[in-house]
C-alpha cells in the first residue's frame, strides 16, 4: 500500500511539473506573438513605403526623359542642331584656310626675302642695251636670262655681276642669236648688227630663309603658333630647339609629325629628333618647317 500510493504521488508531481511547464511555453509563445506581428507589419510597412518611393523616382526619371524627348523633337532643338552642325562646318573650313594660309606665308615669305634684293641687284647692273627676258630664284639656285646687242656687253654684265659678290657661278653662256631665224634677209644682213642671248646660273651666296611653325595635326591642321622665320649663311648649322612638346593656352602637346618643304621626316628621323629634342642640320637651300603635334594626355608618345 505504500508503496502504490508513493507511486501515484510521484505521478501526481511529473504531472504538475509538466502543466506548469506547458503553461510557461504557451505563456513564451503568447508573448512572442505580438512582437512577431509588430515586427512583420514595421517590415511591410517599410517595404511598401520603399517601393513607393522607388516608383516616384522612376516616374519622375520618366517624366525628365519624356520632357528631354519632347524638347529634342521641337523644331527649336532641330534648327539649333543645324546651326551646331553649319557652325562646325564653318570652323573646319576656316581652319582650311588658315592652314592653306600659314603655307603659302611661309613659301612667299621664302621668296620674297631670296629674291626681291638680288633681282633688285641683277636690274640695277643692266647696261642701256641690255634686258631680262627670265628670272628664277629656287632653293638659293638663281638663273638670269637676257638679250643684249653685242657680247661685250654679257661680259660686262657678267663681271658686275661677280662684283656684287651675292653669286657663285655654275653655268654662263652667251650665245649669238641666229639673224635668220630672227627674221633677217641675206640682203639685210649687211646692214644689220648681231644680237646676243646670255644664260648665267649661279648659287646665292647670301642667305637662306627658314621658316617653322607648329600645327595641331588632323584631317585640317590647326596652327598653334605663329609663323617664325630665321636667316642663315649657305652651309651653316641651324636649330629648332625643344620642339618634342609642346604647352599653349594650358594644353599640352607631344610632337607625332615633322615636316620639311612638304614632305614629312622619316620614322628614323623622326625617332632622332624626339630623342635629341630638336631638328638641326646644316642649311643648303630655303626651308619650311611644319612641326604636327597631338594633344598629350599623359600616355606614352
Amino acid at each position: 500500500m505504500s508503496f502504490a500510493k508513493s507511486k501515484n504521488d510521484f505521478s501526481k508531481k511529473d504531472m504538475n511539473f509538466f502543466s506548469e511547464f506547458t503553461s510557461a511555453a504557451s505563456q513564451q509563445i503568447s508573448s512572442a506573438i505580438p512582437v512577431f506581428l509588430l515586427l512583420t507589419v514595421i517590415l511591410l510597412v517599410f517595404t511598401l513605403i520603399v517601393w513607393i518611393y522607388c516608383g516616384v523616382q522612376v516616374m519622375n526619371k520618366q517624366n525628365k526623359i519624356n520632357d528631354l524627348r519632347a524638347i529634342m523633337a521641337s523644331a527649336d532643338y532641330q534648327n539649333r542642331l543645324k546651326a551646331k552642325d553649319r557652325s562646325q562646318a564653318e570652323v573646319e573650313e576656316l581652319r582650311q584656310y588658315q592652314y592653306v594660309l600659314s603655307t603659302l606665308d611661309s613659301k612667299v615669305s621664302n621668296k620674297v626675302a631670296a629674291a626681291s634684293s638680288t633681282m633688285a641687284k641683277c636690274r640695277e647692273n643692266l647696261t642701256d642695251d641690255m634686258y631680262l627676258t627670265y628670272y628664277d630664284d629656287a632653293d638659293g639656285i638663281v638663273e638670269i636670262k637676257g638679250n643684249c646687242k653685242g657680247r661685250e656687253s654679257a661680259y660686262n654684265y657678267l663681271e658686275k655681276l661677280r662684283a656684287t659678290e651675292l653669286f657663285e657661278f655654275m653655268e654662263t653662256q652667251i650665245v649669238p642669236q641666229d639673224p635668220i631665224e630672227l627674221g633677217y634677209d641675206k640682203d639685210s644682213l649687211m646692214f644689220g648688227s648681231f644680237s646676243y642671248t646670255f644664260d648665267f646660273k649661279c648659287y646665292l651666296k647670301g642667305h637662306y630663309s627658314l621658316t617653322w611653325a607648329s600645327f595641331l595635326d588632323g584631317t585640317v591642321p590647326t596652327a598653334l603658333t605663329a609663323l617664325n622665320r630665321q636667316s642663315f649663311s649657305a652651309g651653316s648649322d641651324y636649330k629648332i630647339p625643344d620642339i618634342d612638346k609642346l604647352t599653349v593656352d594650358g594644353v599640352n602637346y607631344k610632337l607625332t609629325n615633322v615636316k620639311i618643304n612638304g614632305t614629312a621626316v622619316s620614322a628614323s628621323q623622326l625617332s632622332d629628333i624626339l630623342k635629341n629634342k630638336e631638328l638641326s642640320g646644316k642649311i643648303t637651300s630655303n626651308m619650311n618647317v611644319e612641326l604636327m603635334y597631338a594633344v598629350d594626355n599623359g600616355g606614352e608618345s
